[in-house]
């Protein structure tokens, strides 16, 4: 017989062997019934692996629905870590096929992760090379890659994207919002050991693809524009060039030129300054352009008559600074100091102006601001208030000095005088398309403001047609139609100096064909051009080569 006390020791070890079983019973319940969900995910989660892959992004049309960027279907290299079965070996393999450091790949290849990247986007060189290797937990998945068909064209306004398809520059980085899709979940399967099951992927979930942009652009006129500016890049062997055709009635721009360029499929191959838009970023003097405004606002004002004599020794002495000419022209009427581009003339009108009124006109037509131009990195250029004037400056931005703009802010300008003194806001996008080629927006023109009277307008056509026929514009005609324009032979300020350079010259032509119903406004600019570099001989050609083309193309019948 047991003792009392050997009885309670057993009673005591029963009762405790119990409350562990129903302990035991109570959290395999808790975890297979209660918490079933939780470690189901916990499971779910140790054989799947997901990441996101963006949806397709959207493509960018001329104006007449020719593709100007678009996306190409590509393979991308990718791992399971778990799966390589010597690291190193496969590194060493992997790194001069696709061009990165053993060390990179190696690292990669060691990480504590269901998948890693290896190389994003590859060629099809590539691919075929990796493939022959036949390494294990290796494999590819197909992403797309945006592709410039035209290579250089327009590359400057359209810009890049980088290896995630997101916007970086250019019309590609104003429009990223539109342009990129939405993501879809890409999930990766393997068993518990990380061997193939064998992989699987599953197809992207919830992917919508982006929108597509149609430009005002046309590929045509834009081909004809590069073409030009080349010519005259090259055979001046100018810093930089930028050429741009405009609708002045609507502010469209059928083209937009830069120089130098880049073929944005390959943009990481060249500088960065390269990559920029000079047409909206860069600024210079005007020059002679700017006579333009100065005489229109003296129309205007009523300050100088077309009949209006004013009389050039060659030189000029205002508030005690001495302003040159090239030549002394003698008697002229208004039309005259435009046509010879003759600085004392246009000094002794601007300087009839008072300060405010010059300073109104010059923001009126919209230089010192933006011009809202659906571009990232435009700048405002250089307007300095009448009260940061010096003794002189009335005179010298008479004649395009101590201001500094953008050429787009100089076309969209010169265009306002071609379409009857309103100023138009420039549009580079024309429609939002959707996935399903829908249209979601319009872009329709809009009007700026009314810089000068429709009268004064038509009166500077008619000055500026005779600096085509017989004045400094000569090499701007173009046979058949009637042309309006401007030259401009800008001097460059040294700032090592602290005075305008002796032999860096920006050359400029502005114009607008035909005179008597403005279809296309040019402006064509070339930097420090070597050799030659007056505006007449060096840019005006270069607008005679787009316009002789451009207008027929556009249908545009000569003058009867």
């Amino acid at each position: 017989m047991l003792d009392k006390d050997k009885k309670e020791r057993i009673t005591f070890l029963f009762i405790i062997f119990l409350s562990l079983y129903f302990l035991l019973i109570y959290r395999l319940y808790h975890i297979q019934v209660i918490q079933q969900d939780k470690y189901k995910e916990l499971a779910r989660r140790e054989h799947l692996t997901s990441f996101l892959l963006e949806g397709e992004r959207g493509n960018i049309y001329d104006r007449n629905l020719k593709k100007l960027a678009i996306n190409v279907n590509t393979k991308s290299l990718f791992a399971v870590p778990s799966q390589i079965n010597d690291p190193q070996k496969a590194a060493q393999l992997l790194s001069p096929l696709l061009g990165l450091e053993t060390k990179e790949i190696f690292e990669k290849l060691t990480q504590k992760s269901a998948f890693v990247w290896i190389k994003r986007k590859l060629t099809e060189a590539e691919v075929e090379e990796v493939k022959k290797l036949n390494l294990t937990g290796l494999d590819f998945l197909d992403e797309n890659k945006r592709y410039y068909p035209k290579n250089n064209l327009a590359s400057n306004l359209l810009g890049f994207v980088g290896i995630d398809n997101q916007g970086l520059e250019g019309l590609e980085l104003f429009f990223d919002q539109e342009l990129k899709g939405s993501p879809g979940l890409v999930i990766l399967e393997r068993d518990a050991t990380g061997e193939k099951i064998p992989l699987s992927i599953r197809e992207p979930t919830d992917c919508r693809d982006g929108n597509s942009i149609v430009l005002t652009i046309d590929e045509a006129i834009q081909y004809i524009t590069e073409e030009a500016l080349d010519q005259a890049f090259n055979q001046y062997k100018a810093k930089a060039g930028v050429a741009i055709v405009v609708r002045p009635k609507t502010g469209e721009i059928l083209a937009m030129a830069v120089r130098p360029s880049y073929d944005p499929n390959y943009f990481y191959k060249v500088s960065r300054e390269i990559w920029r838009n000079r047409a909206i970023t860069d600024i210079w003097e005007p020059g002679s352009t700017f006579k333009v405004v100065t005489i229109a606002t003296a129309l205007e004002k009523g300050v100088a008559q077309l009949d209006d004599h004013f009389y050039c020794k060659g030189w000029i002495n205002y508030n005690g600074h001495v302003f040159h000419d090239i030549d002394p022209h003698g008697s002229q009427d208004l039309t005259d100091i435009v046509k010879n581009s003759c600085n004392v003339g246009v000094i002794q009108v601007g300087t009839k102006l008072e300060e405010k009124d010059l300073e109104t006109a010059i923001r009126r037509f919209g230089f010192g601001s933006l011009t809202e131009i659906d571009l990232p990195g435009e700048v405002n250029g250089l307007v300095r208030s009448t009260k940061d004037w010096s003794k002189i400056s009335l005179a010298s931005l008479s004649i395009g000095q101590e201001i500094a703009v953008t050429p787009i802010q100089l076309i969209m300008a010169i265009s306002a005088i071609a379409n009857r003194g309103t100023l138009m806001k420039p549009m580079i996008a024309k429609e939002i398309l959707d996935p399903d080629q829908n249209k979601t927006k319009v872009f329709n023109p809009k009007a700026v403001r009314q810089v000068v009277s429709t009268e004064t307008a038509l009166t500077m056509g008619e000055i500026l047609e005779q600096v085509v026929v017989e004045g400094t514009g000569k090499g701007a005609k173009v046979s058949g139609y009637r042309v309006a324009g401007k030259t401009g032979t800008g001097q460059k300020f040294d700032f090592s100096t602290g005075g305008y350079s002796k032999d860096k010259y920006t050359s400029l032509f502005v114009g607008y064909a035909p005179l008597e119903d403005p279809q296309i406004s040019i402006l064509v600019l070339l930097d420090e051009p070597r050799g030659s570099y007056y505006g007449g001989a060096v840019a005006a050609p270069v607008f005679q080569d787009i316009a002789s083309k451009v207008l027929p193309y556009l249908s545009i019948p000569p003058a009867r």
